[in-house]
């Protein structure tokens, strides 16, 4: 019976943890490489611990207008500027996935509503340490929205591996 219930506490641990495993902290993207996204939303799948939106990216150089953008005041606290200063356009373009924040923080942030196919999404973000065309936005705009996907400071870098 004591095993029973040890292998029955086990797998338990095991089905528990699962999700913090898919989940990333900001130390698995290269905070120190900001890039600029901008294309036309190809899918969305809108579930937690981060929706995803892949963009067909079609800027192979930052437009004249690229820091237009509408940077929500809470990002700025965060030290946006700097980040902005870095910007650079991804090379090469092509199809991204970005990572956005909980659905729960992307609305209470401002989200007017779920991206859809064909919709015309801008952000600032940083790449992955690992996997390639996928990043994370410290910046959406959507609907001509600026929403923030940052709520603190970040670490330098591609800071070591995927943390929750």
């Amino acid at each position: 019976m004591k095993q029973l219930l040890a292998i029955a506490l086990c797998g338990l641990a095991m089905t528990v943890g699962t999700p913090a495993l898919a989940h990333h902290g900001w130390g698995y993207y290269d905070t120190a490489a900001p890039l600029y996204f901008s294309g036309r939303v190809v899918s969305v799948t809108w579930r937690n611990p981060h929706p995803q939106v892949t963009i067909e990216v079609d800027a192979k150089a930052l437009p004249a207008n690229w820091n237009a953008l509408p940077v929500p005041p809470d990002l700025a606290e965060l030290g946006f500027a700097r980040t902005l200063a870095a910007v650079r356009a991804p090379a090469p373009p092509g199809r991204w996935r970005l990572d956005l924040a909980p659905i729960n923080r992307l609305e209470r942030w401002g989200m007017p509503r779920e991206p859809r196919p064909g919709d015309r999404l801008e952000a600032i973000g940083f790449p992955s340490c690992a996997d390639r065309h996928v990043a994370r936005p410290a910046l959406i705009v959507l609907d001509g929205v600026g929403v923030r996907q940052q709520s603190v400071a970040l670490p330098a870098g591609c800071s070591g591996a995927p943390r929750g």
